[in-house]
């Protein structure tokens, strides 16, 4: 856990070694052959996949996908879906290992943020297609255009999650805007999902996906 972050330290100890106990720690306990270890920062640590399973017991199964498509993403964790299914078969029976499983179905390599992650998960569930992830869109000329975070290619459609410094972000915003004309000269829809389309107006941001899916289809 990052310096200065709320919340306690969890610290792994190899067994037949004590568990840690004091203030601000979470101490757990793990047998040699379980364990996965790297330095970073000049300490011993878990591995990103290791670090994701050992997470089961602690996080429900939309964090656990929100972390493994982090970790698989994330250039400098070095980190494959198929390195989280082999730590996960390490694993063994443990606390959480049902929820990893249900997790792992469902990580993708190429979410931007854990909102883009949770917008992927609300499409999904709705019984829509998946949605290809990080698309390069290109002019006539093969010029780069931009990278689109969701999109149906067949149906030219992109869906584009705007957090808080899209809006907040004066040169961010005016950015945005040009990519958008851009794509939409191209002939592609452009979607624009925030962060309350994926709670109280989720019904009506799928809705729209759902119509213009049927249309473009």
């Amino acid at each position: 856990m990052p310096v200065g972050a709320a919340g306690p330290v969890h610290i792994t100890s190899r067994i037949p070694v004590a568990q840690p106990r004091r203030t601000g720690v979470v101490g757990h306990r793990i047998t040699a052959d379980r364990a996965a270890v790297v330095e970073r920062w000049g300490m011993p640590v878990s591995t990103p996949a290791a670090l994701w399973v050992e997470c089961g017991a602690l996080l429900a199964v939309d964090q656990l996908v929100v972390l493994g498509d982090a970790v698989v993403t994330e250039r400098r964790c070095a980190t494959t879906i198929d390195d989280l299914r082999g730590a996960l078969d390490r694993a063994g029976a443990r606390a959480g290992v049902r929820k990893l499983r249900a997790a792992l179905k469902l990580v993708r390599v190429g979410a931007g943020s854990p909102q883009e992650t949770r917008a992927r998960l609300t499409i999904v569930r709705a019984g829509l297609p998946e949605p290809t992830l990080q698309l390069d869109i290109l002019d006539e000329a093969g010029r780069f255009v931009g990278r689109i975070d969701m999109a149906y290619p067949e149906q030219r459609i992109v869906i584009e999650y705007e957090g808080d410094q899209h809006r907040t972000d004066a040169e961010q915003w005016g950015r945005d805007l040009r990519r958008y004309r851009e794509v939409e000269r191209l002939g592609w829809a452009v979607v624009r999902w925030a962060k309350s389309d994926l709670g109280p107006h989720a019904h009506g941001a799928v809705d729209h996906l759902r119509s213009l899916l049927a249309r473009r289809g």
